[in-house]
């Protein structure tokens, strides 16, 4: 019980640690309005000949965008159309839930399958830069009070594991991401036009390749393990666009409070890639962001085989690569929370 209890004291000075030195709003452009979840390395170790997993995962991130627009001088403004400087403020959820399945086929080969369902819901104010309530020429232009959902792109992989030095766990994953999730046409294209346009896609319209590896070990009531994870497309869809590569790169120690409860930490780093539309990187689009979590959470479970897990990733340090655009803007999103439950079979 002292053990319990320590544990979970040191749990709770590390989220309060963790919120302290979270970054504040970060230097941000216009194009944040297509938000990705930072990205989950796929599965746990390994699962034997025969065994089933099922599950489901929630994934949700509050986000939001502050950036300016119009011009200071009419006289010389490039907008459209032409109005005074105001500012973007646009509250973004991205949501997803996740579905998965993971077969052991045989000791060395599993099957993965997950099925995510997405969306985004957003709300906008529009403001002069004194703050005071302003409504432009074209508020339903770039951004709208709506919430936008579908299916996002399925992913295929398969799994294979060895041991090393009778000790560790080598895993190695390769999969695709298969175009089912809804994409938009060009909205950078249709902006120049005055024309009312959708930045968000809930796919990326092209078939994805991703690979992992992870190392695994435990001692005792301890477990660690290694990963990495990339995904990238290749070329571009039907409407030019070309998502940008995602990556996760962390090091997990779990420590067993009792037979069926464990206390999880982790540290990673997410990067997020530009993305491309008709081959060009957009300089007021999304050009990336780097950010380092710190995650914190718990997994427990039952006789009858169910796992539940929760977990909360807050970014230590964040950085938004920008461009060239005038239309300067900050974010600020202070955590990720995850949370999910699983069946054995």
């Amino acid at each position: 019980m002292r053990r319990r209890a320590g544990a979970l004291g040191l749990g709770l000075l590390a989220t309060l640690a963790l919120t302290w030195v979270a970054p504040g709003p970060a230097s941000a452009c216009p194009g944040c309005q297509n938000p990705n979840l930072p990205m989950v390395r796929s599965g746990g170790v390994h699962l034997g000949g025969g065994q089933l997993k099922f599950g489901a995962v929630m994934a949700v991130q509050p986000i939001r965008v502050r950036h300016d627009a119009g011009c200071v001088d009419l006289s010389d403004c490039d907008a459209v159309p032409v109005q005074p400087a105001y500012v973007h403020d646009q509250f973004l959820l991205p949501m997803q839930l996740m579905g998965t399945l993971d077969w052991g086929i045989t000791s060395a080969l599993g099957l993965e399958v997950q099925l995510p369902v997405r969306a985004v819901l957003t709300r906008i104010d529009y403001e002069t830069p004194s703050g005071k309530p302003w409504r432009p020429l074209d508020p339903d232009t770039h951004h709208r009070n709506e919430t936008i959902s579908g299916v996002g792109d399925p992913y295929l992989g398969l799994r294979t594991a060895t041991t090393l030095a009778n000790a560790w766990w080598l895993v190695a994953r390769v999969g695709v991401s298969v175009p089912l999730g809804r994409t938009e046409p060009d909205p950078f294209a249709a902006g120049e036009r005055g024309e009312r346009h959708q930045h968000i896609q809930l796919g990326t319209g092209t078939f994805d390749p991703r690979v992992g590896l992870e190392l695994a070990r435990s001692f005792g009531a301890v477990q660690l393990a290694a990963y990495g994870q990339v995904q990238g497309a290749l070329y571009a869809n039907n409407h030019g666009f070309q998502a940008g590569a995602l990556s996760i790169t962390g090091v997990q120690g779990s420590f067993r409070l009792a037979p069926r409860w464990l206390l999880q930490g982790s540290l990673e780093w997410f990067r997020q890639g530009p993305e491309r539309w008709g081959g060009e990187i957009q300089q007021d689009g999304v050009l990336g962001r780097h950010e380092v979590l710190a995650g914190l959470g718990t997994t427990f479970g039952f006789a009858t085989g169910v796992q539940w897990t929760v977990l909360a990733r807050l970014p230590v340090y964040r950085k938004i690569l920008l461009g060239r655009t005038s239309e300067r803007g900050e974010l600020t999103s202070p955590a990720s929370l995850l949370v999910g439950v699983l069946w054995n079979r």
